[in-house]
């Protein structure tokens, strides 16, 4: 590392992920957010103009930037309508001469079914990365999501599995590969001052500031503001708009973040015990108002950092929510997530994905932070309980 990127804290930070994950620190890499960690590993395996990566339809819009900021092509194949995750049994049908890697999503924290996907990746000799924005704390057959492929990434950000503010890093099993991205990281600029004292003002606001009756006013200016780019935020307005790469895009991870990520990983176990908690009361709930819970194949080991429902009416239920002060999220509300129109930009084409259309259409997700009080959990099954026959698709699994 170099003297610029080197610094105590970091490299704690730095040690602290390798040991959760149970590789070396060299391994990993520290980025100002999970999405310029993929376009790292992207990068550092040779994708360039021409080249097509494969994604699931069920995805963020900064995964294909990432993809089309080298010149590249996202190949989006459908979701399985169960697990949100990209449909195995589609996926040999889409791998072309051009293809270069297979990203494979952990969605809402529960893995992709790696073992068909892998299969077919060798036979082709095309690497695998898995996309762990939504996946820490989470495992497929009792081995750590992140750690099943050539390379993965993570996200640190707001409402991830735990947050930094905005952040993530990568995980590169491959060894040459993890050079690669170590080499790229230690070229990328750090945040500037100012954006390091925004983060630390942002972390203090959010945990000192936001209550549960500010959720959703709160939620709405912040997405208004960081659109506009007055503020940074998840994703900014050009994100959102181009695909052009913005200013400043490439930052190598910053010091606030290793140590907000520090403190919330010595919190971890309480974190992931939580989640746990929250999901089994929402099983129990739903299983007694006769509504179809979560599934959840019984080799993986599911995070559950958001418990996704169907909804007949996204809309009239996130009004109902609002005006009875649920909070709720929205993930995943397009193939492209946030995207809602002009979907070919991002080289989607309207009605090519049927189930990640149907699912983006209907889904609606149940929090399971650490801050949800019993009290806001039993609200919460209420609420469901009396609206059920106006919001819920028929019963049976998704």
């Amino acid at each position: 590392m170099s003297a610029k990127t080197n610094t105590a804290i970091r490299e704690k930070y730095r040690r602290a992920l390798a040991g959760r994950l149970g590789i070396a620190p060299e391994q990993i890499g520290l980025f100002w957010k999970g999405r310029v960690g993929l376009y790292a590993i992207l990068r550092a395996l040779g994708v360039r103009a021409g080249d097509e990566v494969i994604l699931p339809a069920f995805t963020c819009v900064v995964v294909p930037n990432a993809i089309l900021y080298l010149g590249a092509k996202p190949v989006y194949v459908d979701v399985d309508a169960n697990t949100f995750n990209l449909e195995t049994g589609l996926l040999e049908a889409a791998i072309r001469p051009q293809t270069k890697c297979i990203l494979a999503q952990n969605t809402f924290g529960l893995s992709a079914e790696l073992d068909p996907l892998l299969k077919i990746a060798q036979k082709y000799q095309i690497p695998v990365i898995e996309d762990c924005t939504h996946g820490f704390g989470g495992a497929y057959r009792g081995q750590a999501n992140g750690t099943l492929t050539q390379a993965s990434f993570f996200s640190t950000q707001w409402n991830k599995p735990f947050s930094t503010g905005w952040g993530g890093f990568t995980a590169i099993r491959d060894e040459a590969l993890a050079r690669e991205v170590q080499k790229l990281e230690e070229k990328m600029p750090m945040p500037s001052p100012g954006q390091e004292r925004m983060l630390q003002l942002q972390i203090w606001t959010r945990k000192n500031l936001l209550t549960p009756a500010l959720y959703w006013p709160v939620l709405r200016l912040y997405r208004r503001l960081s659109n506009m780019g007055v503020i940074p935020g998840s994703s900014e307005g050009s994100e959102l708009h181009t695909t052009t790469m913005p200013k400043g895009y490439l930052l190598a991870g910053g010091e606030v973040q290793a140590h907000e990520g520090l403190l919330q990983l010595s919190r971890w176990e309480r974190i992931q015990e939580r989640r746990l908690e929250v999901a089994a009361l929402y099983d129990q709930a739903l299983e007694k108002l006769g509504l179809p819970r979560l599934f959840v194949p019984p080799h993986i080991s599911h995070s559950y950092l958001k418990y996704p429902l169907l909804v007949k009416d996204r809309a009239a239920f996130f009004a109902l929510a609002v005006r009875h002060r649920i909070r709720l999220g929205d993930w995943m509300r397009s193939p492209i997530h946030p995207v809602e129109e002009n979907w070919e930009k991002w080289g989607y084409v309207p009605g090519a994905c049927p189930t990640g259309e149907h699912l983006s259409r209907h889904v609606v997700n149940l929090l399971t932070d650490l801050d949800l009080t019993e009290k806001e959990i039993q609200r919460t099954v209420a609420f469901l309980d009396r609206y059920r026959e106006e919001i819920f698709e028929s019963p049976g699994h998704y």
